[in-house]
Order: structure tokens, then sequence, then C-alpha cells
């Protein structure tokens, strides 16, 4: 078992325990800043605020129905989802990302825009994929050709995009790019 298996391991029963359990200090902030799966339906109202703010100033009831189901967290109430939440020490979700256990799809990799930059996706991944069960398994996601940043991060982490070569933005269109990674 690796230390981030047992650190999520951790996490999950000190959620229950209402018991912080690990954290990680992120080299932007002095402050330090909790990876760990959300616990429903305690965490729901501050995962929808924190999803809210990629709309701020916007009418939730008024954006289109994908728009308004992810800042509505619809898809983790379901079950066989986890949600991994980036929480500060005062409480506040800074980010998020789910994992549809069935299908090992990854969705909603979302930071803040205050908090981005400090390695929060890069931890809320290496957390998603701990969280899966060892055996071989392709862990998927899809991202639109113009979000570099979540490109660059997906290919650090191992993720690569069969059927796409060449530039991602050399083209004036944004496209929706499928990504996978083979877990061994």
């Amino acid at each position: 078992m690796t230390s981030n298996t047992l650190l999520l391991l951790l996490s999950i029963a000190a959620a229950f325990l209402s018991v912080e359990c690990f954290s990680f200090s992120s080299t932007a902030t002095s402050s330090a800043t909790i990876i760990r799966a959300a616990v429903l339906p305690d965490d729901l109202s501050a995962i929808q605020e924190c999803r809210r703010s990629a709309h701020k100033g916007k009418d939730v009831s008024m954006l289109l129905s994908a728009a308004q189901s992810f800042c509505n967290a619809d898809q983790i109430q379901k079950p066989g989802y986890i949600c991994i939440i980036a929480q500060a020490k005062d409480g506040t979700v800074l980010g998020t990302a789910d994992l549809n256990t069935r299908s090992k799809i990854v969705n909603n990799v979302y930071v803040r825009e205050e908090a981005r930059k400090q390695g929060l996706a890069q931890l809320m991944m290496e957390a998603v994929e701990d969280s899966l069960d060892k055996r071989p398994t392709t862990l998927k996601l899809t991202v639109m050709s113009k979000n570099i940043p979540a490109i660059s991060l997906y290919k650090k982490l191992g993720f690569q995009a069969p059927g796409v070569y060449g530039f991602l933005d050399a083209t004036p269109f944004d496209f929706l790019i499928e990504m996978e990674k083979k877990l061994s």
C-alpha cells in the first residue's frame, strides 16, 4: 500500500470522525490545505459554493443545464461517485474533482481562481487515483482544447490523448479532448 493510498484511507476514516488527518502545505501560501474525500451531505453546500464561484455574478437558474448541474453538484449525490475536495483550514472548499467509480471517468476538476497555481488540482487528481482499487484499469477524462493548463497537468500525470496530434492551441476552435491513463 502506497503512502498516498494510506493517507486517503485515513482521510476517509477521519471524515467520518470529523478529524483532519493529513494536509499539504502549499508553496504559494502559508496556510495548509487538506485534500480529502467529501462527506455528503455535510460538505455539499461548501462544494456548491466553490463551484458557483466559476459563474460569479450569474444567476445559476439561467445557466445551461450542464452548468447548473455542475454548480449544484448533482452528480456526486448519486451512487457510484466520489468527490475529492481541497479544503482550506477555515473550511472553504478551494477545489473539487469527481470520479465515477464504475466507469472510471474523472470530471468536474475545478479550482477556485484565487487558489490556482498552488498544485491543488494535481493533489486532487493524485487522490482520485489513490481512491481506485489497484487492479489494472483505464482512467478517463475530457478537457476543452483551450484549457492548456489542465491539459499540461493531465499530461504531467501520465494522461494521453489518443488520436490528437500536433499543437492543441493552433486552432481557433475549442473542442473536447478525451484523455486516458492506463493504471496497473
